[in-house]
């Protein structure tokens, strides 16, 4: 993220402004023919500008080089440049300089979890920490080594936890610099989700906070800040990271927080979060027209697995398909609800504002890196990807309307390497080689409780997708063509064919024969 950037008094003025109405004119560059491509975070600085051009739209940073997207423009003046940005975390690592806005920001505004209050006022110094608790009623730990701690604009790390003295020892001035402290003062941990970034309270329940500006909560101040801060970077349109329909997995997948306090009362919640789910949903639908307002209207997408669609244009389907696991196959209910459910993927590429970017993000590892410059697999002269992973997440694209990427995987994403595959562009014979669909995609065979195989019909050829679990012979009632291509020539060899077979998440393109 930028530095903060001096309060403007401006008037937005910004083009390209959105609507509900789907638009049917197949001219238009927003509106391109199939398959669509996406591409979210390479890198601007090293990758070449003829790769980066080959997509249809880009979701960068706001630390790119501009240079090469001005040459990418003049590649392929039809692509769309888009600027990432997350008020659901806030990131403390170096590379991104966030120090100045950490140092902005009261304990209150981030996600913790219950805490307790210092039973002792503290100097800066101090590194011995008297609390009125360390367990709850119950013993649990309301503290465990290795937390980082919230108090006032301060934030520690804690080495150990005393439970009989109920004393913390901690490590001062941890990103946000020591300060001078009162007896009663809250301290609790942070929730982390993402490494080195702190989640932040987007929640009606966030207490609110005396500012130059009056009282405000974390998203009446980030509405402030992220105005002036993509000044500079307003491009085409914007897509806003990780807001998902509620947070309440935070605790229940077990990994990023023992608990959540979202009005920093120091009460465990009994509901099953519940209400805390409710005002996280309810707290995200007022930000989202606000920040629309704010921009004037431009496309607004989000990483929200289809929620809140009536208010963006379009939604990202990350890990899909994908179970998040290289070792848990996703299984046809699984692929089905995201896809085809309500506020499913096919769903929702069809309504909201138009125009519609959502798109299909499948990852060729599901477990992320945590050190993706020595263990990113491109790096390997042998390295072969998982086509057919590629093939499935591309015919489950092309069943909607929206976009495909494929990618190493989440920590990292473009940044890693663009691969293209024969399948993206004809074995290089031209982009959007499918035309527009014909109608919907539709059930060609149904496998009962192990899934359903679906097709759908182009101006030029036709998609098969096999989300079930079973390998499948399909007869395709006339005859089409193969992709002539290199990569996977026992897949992709020109030949013609009225019979297909398909093996368990697998998926096909055919082309028409003139």
């Amino acid at each position: 993220m930028k530095k903060l950037i001096p309060l403007l008094l401006f008037i937005i003025i910004l083009s390209c402004k959105t609507t509900h109405i789907q638009d049917d004119n197949k001219s238009e560059p927003n509106n391109p023919s199939y398959p669509r491509f996406a591409m979210w975070w390479p890198n601007s600085w090293d990758q070449d500008v003829s790769d980066l051009s080959r997509y249809d739209y880009i979701g960068w940073g706001n630390w790119e080089n501009e240079d090469t997207l001005k040459a990418i423009k003049e590649i392929n003046s039809n692509q769309l440049h888009f600027t990432a940005i997350s008020i659901t975390e806030t990131c403390w690592s170096d590379w991104k300089d966030e120090k100045e806005l950490m140092n902005q920001i009261p304990d209150v505004w981030f996600l913790t979890q219950v805490g307790s209050y210092l039973s002792t006022p503290i100097t800066k110094n101090q590194t011995i920490i008297k609390v009125n608790q360390t367990q709850d009623n119950n013993s649990n730990p309301l503290f465990e080594a290795g937390d980082i701690l919230a108090l006032g604009f301060e934030s520690m790390k804690l080495i150990s936890v005393k439970h009989k003295s109920k004393t913390l020892i901690v490590e001062r001035g941890f990103i946000r610099g020591a300060e001078h402290h009162n007896s009663g003062d809250r301290i609790a941990a942070h929730i982390s989700f993402w490494p080195e970034t702190w989640v932040m309270n987007l929640s009606t329940l966030c207490p609110k906070y005396d500012t130059d500006y009056g009282s405000e909560t974390w998203v009446d101040w980030a509405l402030r800040h992220y105005i002036q801060a993509l000044w500079p970077f307003r491009r085409d349109g914007f897509i806003i990271d990780r807001v998902e329909k509620s947070q309440s997995w935070l605790v229940s997948e077990g990994e990023y927080g023992r608990n959540i306090d979202p009005d920093c009362s120091n009460t465990f919640i009994t509901d099953n979060y519940k209400v805390f789910d409710s005002a996280w949903y309810l707290g995200i639908r007022a930000f989202l027209p606000k920040i629309r307002e704010m921009l004037n209207g431009k496309p607004l997408f989000g990483n929200t697995f289809g929620a809140y669609n009536d208010l963006l244009n379009g939604s990202i389907w990350e890990s899909c398909p994908g179970n998040w696991s290289d070792s848990i196959p996703e299984v046809f209910n699984d692929w089905a609800e995201r896809i085809l459910g309500r506020n499913g993927y096919i769903e929702v590429s069809k309504k909201g504002y138009f125009p519609n970017f959502s798109f299909v993000e499948t990852y060729e590892l599901e477990e992320y890196l945590n050190d993706p410059e020595k263990n990113n697999p491109l790096n390997d002269p042998d390295f072969k990807p998982n086509y057919q992973r590629m093939r499935f997440g591309l015919t489950t694209a092309l069943l909607g309307n929206g976009y495909f990427s494929y990618e190493i995987n989440t920590n990292g994403h473009g940044s890693l390497g663009l691969m293209w595959f024969d399948e993206y562009d004809n074995a290089g014979k031209g982009k959007g080689y499918l035309g527009y669909p014909e109608d919907n995609a539709y059930v060609i065979l149904d496998l009962n409780k192990d899934g359903k195989i679906f097709r759908r019909d182009f101006d030029n050829g036709i998609v098969i997708c096999n989300p079930s679990e079973k390998k499948v012979y399909i007869d395709l009632g006339d005859i089409f063509k193969l992709i002539e291509g290199t990569q996977v020539p026992d897949i992709n060899n020109g030949e013609r064919v009225s019979k297909i077979t398909i093996q368990p998440r697998d998926g096909r393109i055919l082309l028409k024969i003139n």
